[in-house]
């Protein structure tokens, strides 16, 4: 009996071997999480960047026993295992396989990963007492954190541990707790808003659990460093050459503040690093591009820039979910990966949670949950007072409604 895969050390990788695990966890790299086929030389070279040695799949690629292996062997498409559903994105459709091509950000989508297993009236009391508990965990560990010392790392954990918990069992509560909130001065509502975003892509696309924490805890931590600036600097939307280099030295001053507090989860550290950088090469603090950027800090990047487009410091510039994702569609295969742009916007829905709608009725609600396998007929809240958090409303799931997606007209 033959193995299927085997140890191999950097120096004999070779052209037309499958990669399919390293020595590291894949989110401390930018390479695909589910696998890859070595095409080139520069592959090769990228692997050694990061790993010692690697595992090879003898029935996917070539094997190291075989002296005879060329890259001319190499099946064409290792490596692009997402499903061929059309994504169909401001009017123009492709399935996920030709996107993926296109793109080095290749990763694997498994969309039964998890099900939904409470309903939202039932999941809201426990969504808000852990946004609560998380929002005062989170706020504590800043101000430690600002004053040079440690923080309750354990609690902070706990805290982000519950809320994947609560997104695993019913993504749409805490969208629908997070829209309600009254916007205020506080300060970390964008961090958690943020990893709200990214842990239900992470849902979304399947990830493991323990990366669904890491991601919601890089997330939560990614702007620690900007307590550190001057609120004048942050608050000025037109900085100079020197304003602006301060401003993005907030990154290294997160990962700085981290380790000074004993703070040691390399990958949750690795996601805060390159979670500012771009596909295009725009970003900061390095400037680094393409697959060089890990497949986790992009997610940041992305749930990160959408709440900033819903939720800006200044509010005459805010746009509707829908708006947002709309805009991020613009940005893909530049600021970000297209193929993660697509299913970022996938995770959200056409209609994301947060639009406001009007009824055929005359009434207005808001969509609070989306219907898998209806995208055109979410769940709509019916209240009267969209802007209070204690509104009376009644829920019209409208897959069920015999009016279906004609009962409402999209406001923003």
């Amino acid at each position: 009996m033959s193995l299927k895969q085997l140890k191999v050390f950097i120096h004999e990788l070779d052209v037309g071997m499958f990669v399919s695990a390293l020595d590291k966890p894949w989110a401390e790299t930018p390479f695909p999480i589910q696998g890859f086929v070595i095409k080139t030389g520069a592959d090769i070279s990228r692997v050694k960047a990061y790993c010692d040695y690697v595992f090879v799949d003898t029935e996917k690629g070539s094997s190291p026993l075989d002296v005879a292996s060329t890259s001319s062997n190499a099946p064409a498409n290792f490596g692009v295992k997402i499903d061929t559903r059309a994504a169909q994105i401001s009017g123009r459709s492709r399935t996920r396989t030709e996107v993926s091509n296109r793109n080095p950000a290749n990763f694997l989508v498994k969309p039964n990963t998890y099900r939904k297993t409470v309903e939202l009236a039932k999941e809201i009391p426990a969504a808000r007492r852990v946004m609560n508990n998380l929002i005062g965990c989170l706020t504590l560990a800043t101000r430690q954190l600002v004053r040079g010392g440690a923080f309750n790392q354990e609690q902070l954990q706990e805290s982000v541990d519950d809320m994947v918990d609560s997104v695993i069992r019913c993504p749409g509560a805490f969208i629908w707790l997070l829209r309600l909130r009254a916007k205020d001065a506080h300060s970390h509502d964008h961090a958690v808003r943020s990893s709200l975003w990214a842990t239900q892509f992470g849902r979304h696309v399947g990830l493991a659990v323990d990366e669904l924490k890491d991601l919601c805890l890089a997330t939560m931590l990614k702007d620690v460093g900007k307590v550190k600036l001057d609120r004048a600097l942050l608050l000025n939307a037109n900085r100079n050459v020197e304003e602006e280099t301060e401003y993005r030295s907030f990154v290294s001053q997160s990962v700085e503040q981290l380790h000074q507090a004993g703070f040691e989860n390399r990958r949750v550290l690795n996601i805060i690093k390159f979670h500012c950088e771009r596909f295009n090469g725009s970003g900061f603090p390095k400037g680094v591009s393409g697959s060089r950027i890990p497949f986790l800090a992009s997610v940041v990047g992305i749930a990160s820039d959408f709440d900033m487009l819903c939720n800006p410091r200044e509010a005459g510039d805010t746009l509707s979910p829908s708006q947002a994702t709309g805009r991020l569609y613009e940005l893909r295969g530049s600021a970000f990966p297209e193929n993660l742009v697509l299913e970022f916007i996938q995770s959200v829905g056409l209609y994301p949670a947060g639009t406001i709608v009007e009824l055929t009725t005359g009434d207005c609600g808001m969509v609070v949950e989306q219907n898998a396998k209806s995208r055109l007929a979410p769940r709509i809240a019916v209240f009267d007072k969209i802007t209070e958090p204690d509104a009376q409303c009644i829920f019209v799931d409208l897959k069920k409604s015999t009016a279906g997606a004609h009962a409402f007209e999209k406001l923003w």
